[in-house]
């Protein structure tokens, strides 16, 4: 009787935990959550004000942007979320998404013109299509302002994609 009871307890553990485990994959198909659409639309709100705000290198300020410099005031600002303030360091931050599971809100980094594979620009995902990427940085020539990832200038350099909001 004993064993018959530990067997039953047995059971019904594994199949709560596989009950678990679907919801949890649900979860993570649905894509995101209310919540995170309203953080990801007055992050966007917050990011679209500065567009033309010019380039400053080191910038952190409305004054001038660098490219982490505007990711950093725009997601804390508005989110509270304070980002890296150096754009290598994205390689450590926020969590890695497959370029088919971009959506906006999402960090989008780059190789920087000099130094080789490490990240040297990022920007913030504002549009994803079947056939594109958009997004909106700072750029030393141009300030804030929108590009695409199908352009062959940050094609070639594009390293990957950063999730911070969940």
């Amino acid at each position: 009787m004993v064993q018959v009871k530990i067997r039953f307890i047995a059971i019904l553990f594994l199949l709560i935990c596989k009950n678990i485990q679907a919801q949890d994959t649900i979860a993570s198909m649905a894509g995101p959550s209310a919540e995170s659409v309203v953080e990801v639309n007055a992050l966007l709100k917050e990011a679209y004000v500065h567009l033309e705000t010019p380039y400053r290198s080191g910038g952190k300020t409305p004054g001038g942007f660098d490219c982490s410099g505007f990711v950093r005031h725009c997601y804390s600002s508005v989110l509270g979320i304070i980002t890296p303030a150096s754009s290598h360091e994205y390689n450590h931050y926020g969590v890695a998404v497959k370029i088919d599971d971009c959506r906006p809100g999402d960090v989008i980094c780059f190789k920087g013109s000099r130094n080789g594979s490490r990240i040297g620009h990022v920007g913030i995902v504002t549009e994803v299509s079947k056939e594109n990427i958009y997004f909106i940085h700072s750029a030393n020539r141009g300030g804030i302002r929108f590009d695409q990832l199908t352009a062959p200038y940050y094609r070639k350099r594009f390293v990957g994609i950063r999730r911070i909001i969940l």
